[in-house]
């Protein structure tokens, strides 16, 4: 579909945080071939560096590169700039001696846009604002439509960019729960933290803080047990027991001693 004069002004939009998605104004411009997503994908994932051609050749074919995959490439980069180029021919890939840039200046992103969110939502909750951290936790997640780049076959460097942004998603997601429980809301928080234990087992944090959520919700007695089922799964697949923090949650709720679990490092409920 054509653009107008006024939607080809507005900045191109890449979603990396499930299928890759390329927007302008609305319109989508993702391009379909999986050699030229995932030769996208990769540009955007050093976007602003240099990515010689070895290297590029190299993730798209890994293994098994045809005699033709430098001259594929440059057929691939040359139907690339062709989407994502403005009405006045210019395309944000670069051609440089050191390889090939993607010029993402005024360009909009949902990781950009997750990072801002996260890092204002961590400030917030180091300055004890639980409610606006809590809102803003919410609001970078939602930004998730599914597994990072989803659909990209693998690749050395797409595996480790997705494995980062994997651990950032956690790792915001275990502070949401926190801000939750530090505002009270145990009882709405259960039945998600209880999901999160099934998908992410090793994961000790959700442990720790399902056992804080139903200790909250006078039942100490799933609490101790959710501590036995950590115990049980971290032995078996890993051979070790559990962290300082899980142990000491596990006293504190066997004693009904709520300074012990704020030694543990759960902050009281404002409520």
């Amino acid at each position: 579909m054509a653009l107008s004069s006024v939607q080809a002004d507005q900045p191109l939009r890449y979603d990396l945080l499930g299928r890759l998605r390329v927007t302008r104004d609305g319109f989508d411009l993702t391009p379909e071939p999986p050699k030229l997503a995932k030769l996208l994908a990769l540009l955007l994932i050093r976007s602003g560096e240099p990515v010689a051609g070895e290297k590029l050749v190299a993730e798209l074919w890994e293994q098994d590169p045809p005699r033709c995959a430098f001259a594929s490439l440059r057929v691939y980069i040359s139907q690339l700039r062709k989407i994502l180029s403005s009405p006045n021919g210019i395309s944000p890939i670069i051609t440089t001696p050191l390889g090939y840039i993607l010029d993402t200046t005024g360009t909009v992103t949902d990781l950009h846009e997750f990072e801002l969110l996260y890092t204002r939502g961590r400030e917030r909750y180091v300055s004890a604002d639980f409610s606006h951290a809590s809102e803003l936790l919410r609001r970078a997640l939602s930004l998730w439509r599914g597994p990072v780049l989803e659909g990209i076959p693998g690749s050395l460097v797409i595996d480790s960019f997705t494995a980062v942004q994997d651990e950032r998603r956690l790792n915001c997601t275990e502070l949401r729960m926190h801000a939750a429980l530090a505002l009270g809301c145990h009882h709405e928080t259960i039945e998600e933290l209880r999901g999160l234990v099934l998908q992410h087992p090793l994961r000790e944090p959700f442990h720790h803080q399902l056992m804080v959520a139903l200790y909250r919700a006078n039942r100490q007695g799933d609490a101790l047990a959710v501590y036995r089922s950590a115990r049980r799964v971290l032995r078996e697949e890993l051979g070790v027991e559990p962290g300082p923090s899980l142990r000491l949650a596990h006293e504190a709720i066997l004693r009904a001693d709520p300074e012990r679990l704020e030694a543990a490092g759960v902050i009281p409920a404002l409520r």
